[in-house]
């Protein structure tokens, strides 16, 4: 058992807001910075006209925003383990909606790009506590629940998020995707101040700041360097690899060495953490084609209109937010690594199927549907898992880690995906043909191959999630009901006994 184990209190232990009234605290944080990670997508096109710059060039516009979120949240999170959850919550959006702001009246693109910079120190702040503060005000009789309705605004902010930013921009121009962040964030600063309770710090002497700045150095080189593999030879790919990998090795030396690390390894030493950690990075890689492939597929192979395209989509979010409460409820009652296992195997067949359905648009819809299912199911049992097991003192840093396997995996992804889908789509097409039967036939074809390519990331994931162990929580559990079938067994024995004399 790791140190510091079972972190949370009981309600009699300390005066908590409560599992529902913690989420609404922490709802508006989690709501804007997965907002912002979608809504802005639609508008791309049109920031480009408006800089004049090409797409390859405005992408920075998101990739700018998912590096350094993902890159600072574990130090977001180290942050808030020392000097409190709330102060640094609220801080963080303080910053985001000044970012907000900022990225809305940018008259250069360069400009832009710094404030989302800007802007995503603010949501790494939030992103980073926004679960230690709802694991920190719960107990796992009611952790479930509060993370499942927790899952359930993130997939919503994530899903809707395209279609907000299509209205706004179609009728108000693209300044309006970062202005309507500032109501929104003014009303989740006084939310917050009025529902959040401030937290006991752990007082540490020093602060890992280099550890901060080669974790940075490594994600930013790898994401840039997958996002020129379109464009550069492999031999020139390989040898920009190395800053990344040469980085990872300095950083894990950095953080064995350091008294007090940003990812301390004693803690991702515990299989139970880095299982759940490394199951959903791969989980959230598996399912990438769906989030950019599939609407490329839609609209170019199968001739769906953009509006129609957004409507198909969001049957991913939407059953995910719907599973949400329900996972939260069953992960209270039964072990994680068997719900997470059923979760990943329902995610892998529906990505198996939906290579099998294209181009059968009903059938897709069905995968999709499965697919989602599983990601519910596995998503709020491996959170509620992770934050279960985590170490007192780290809290924060292993809250920042759960959503660093999704922001790290969507910021990859973004550059991997296409990539190979270009690879199977060059091969299929080698005629470089851009309409007809057989462009088609090469586009369907290449996007199966992706999406199953990408589904042996699912499968891998079954097999470390199945090896995960289980926490004191589960083992207290288990316990409690083996105690309490005990008990009436032998009253039921009793009984006989008695009406036997």
């Amino acid at each position: 058992m790791v140190e510091g184990e079972l972190p949370v209190l009981s309600s009699q232990e300390r005066t908590q807001p409560g599992p529902y009234r913690i989420v609404i605290g922490t709802g508006f944080g989690i709501l804007l910075s997965a907002l912002d990670s979608s809504v802005v997508n639609v508008s791309l096109v049109t920031m480009s006209v408006g800089f004049g710059v090409e797409i390859e060039q405005i992408e920075w516009v998101v990739l700018a925003y998912l590096v350094v979120l993902t890159a600072a949240m574990p130090l977001m999170g180290k942050l808030g383990d020392r000097s409190g959850k709330k102060k640094v919550f609220q801080t963080g959006m303080a910053l985001f909606i000044m970012g907000s702001a900022a990225c809305a009246m940018s008259s250069q693109f360069l400009v832009l790009i710094a404030f989302r910079v800007f802007q995503a120190v603010g949501a790494s702040m939030m992103t980073a506590n926004g679960l230690a503060l709802v694991t920190y005000f719960t107990t796992p009789d009611n952790r479930g629940r509060a993370i499942g309705l927790n899952s359930v605004i993130l997939a919503s902010a994530l899903g809707f998020g395209p279609v907000v930013g299509g209205i706004l921009t179609q009728f108000f121009g693209w300044p309006s995707v970062f202005l309507i962040n500032i109501p929104l964030g003014l009303i989740g600063l006084i939310v917050g101040a009025v529902i959040i309770q401030e937290t006991d710090p752990v007082k540490e002497t020093r602060f890992d700041l280099l550890g901060g700045t080669l974790f940075f150095v490594v994600l930013f080189t790898a994401v840039f360097m997958l996002s020129l593999v379109d464009i550069v030879n492999v031999s020139v790919i390989m040898f920009l690899a190395l800053i990344p990998v040469t980085t990872f090795v300095v950083f894990l030396h950095r953080e064995r060495t350091f008294s007090s690390p940003i990812i301390p390894t004693r803690v991702l030493a515990d299989r139970r953490i880095s299982a759940g950690f490394f199951s959903a990075f791969l989980s959230f890689m598996a399912m990438s084609p769906v989030s950019f492939l599939m609407p490329f597929l839609l609209q170019e192979a199968l001739g769906f209109s953009q509006s129609l395209t957004g409507v198909y989509l969001t049957a991913y979010p939407l059953t995910i937010a719907v599973m949400g409460p329900v996972s939260g409820f069953i992960s209270e009652r039964v072990q994680a690594r068997r719900q997470t296992v059923i979760g990943l195997c329902f995610q892998l067949g529906g990505l198996v199927l939906l290579g099998v359905a294209m181009p059968n648009i009903p059938l897709m819809f069905l995968s999709v549907v499965v697919s989602a299912v599983g990601t519910g199911l596995f998503t709020v049992a491996n959170s509620n898992f992770m934050m279960t097991t985590a170490p007192r003192n780290y809290m924060g840093v292993i809250s920042a880690l759960t959503n660093v396997s999704r922001t790290a995996a969507f910021s990859i992804a973004t550059a991997l995906s296409t990539a190979v889908f270009v690879f199977f789509f060059v091969g299929m097409n080698p005629e470089g043909l851009t309409s007809g039967p057989e462009y088609v036939n090469a586009y369907i074809a290449s996007v199966r191959l992706a999406v199953w390519t990408f589904s042996l990331l699912a499968g891998i994931a079954v097999i470390i999630s199945a090896l995960r162990g289980v926490n004191a929580v589960e083992m207290d559990r288990q316990a409690r009901r083996i105690s309490a079938m005990t008990f009436a067994d032998r009253a039921a024995q009793d009984e006989h006994a008695q009406a036997s004399n």
